[in-house]
């Protein structure tokens, strides 16, 4: 039986608590959590998404900037991130301080975006998408703000695929994790995340809802046994 709402308004209120409360430790818990291993899930989607110094990106979900950071970084380019919890967009503001360029964070909901129609040449979300109340919905607007023939990459965990891994997996991330976030922040925080990953959709049923939503060459790719996977896909005719 679930111990957590897993979709509509009162999920988004919860997880939107949730990340207030947690986020000055958000990062450090992240870093320890997975040996760092999320870093590296972050860089394959940054290598995916081919930009210019030209190119406009929306990172939505940005928690404290991380993927926007990385790539501006590598491509200059003009970046906006929003998030759900403004305690995660302050920290963001505080460590854009030592860019010199236009990168700006904003607190805002992911299905109900603020910018106009054919915005963005990109659009990335890094585990963010299973706390949102309605893929559906999201997904809409992520079509609506990017231009054609613009680029959406969705990394989010996943269910190992290993049948050797699994188990080992399962354990550390039901029991280990959780015990984490109760020494260094909301115990609850992390235990509504394994159970949010098993309450997510399978990799084609997310794919289903990008064809649905009006995305092409649609594609997944599985890092870490299947831990994490990133989803591809393009708005085009």
């Amino acid at each position: 039986m679930a111990q957590f709402i897993h979709k509509g308004e009162e999920k988004k209120k919860y997880v939107k608590q949730m990340f207030n409360d947690i986020s000055k430790t958000y990062d450090l818990i992240n870093i320890l959590s997975s040996f760092g291993i999320d870093r590296y899930w972050r860089r394959s989607l940054i290598r995916h998404i081919n930009l210019s110094h030209n190119s406009k990106l929306l990172d939505v979900a940005t928690g404290t900037g991380d993927v926007a950071f990385g790539f501006f970084k590598k491509y200059n380019c003009s970046i906006v991130g929003v998030d759900i919890a403004k305690n995660m967009i302050e920290l963001a503001k505080i460590k854009a301080n030592k860019y010199n360029g236009n990168i700006d964070f904003f607190e805002g909901d992911a299905e109900k975006l603020t910018f106009s129609n054919d915005s963005f040449d990109a659009l990335t979300i890094s585990f963010g998408f299973r706390n949102l109340g309605s893929y559906d919905t999201a997904l809409s607007e992520f079509y609506r703000v990017l231009n054609q023939n613009g680029k959406i990459a969705i990394l989010e965990f996943s269910k190992p695929k290993s049948f050797w891994f699994a188990p080992i997996f399962n354990f550390y991330f039901n029991k280990v994790i959780p015990l984490i976030g109760s020494l260094l922040s909301r115990k609850d925080a992390y235990l509504y995340l394994p159970e949010s990953v098993d309450y997510f959709l399978t990799r084609q049923d997310v794919c289903s809802k990008l064809k649905t939503a009006g995305f092409k060459n649609i594609s997944y790719i599985d890092y870490t046994f299947g831990v994490a996977t990133l989803y591809i896909g393009e708005k085009s005719e």
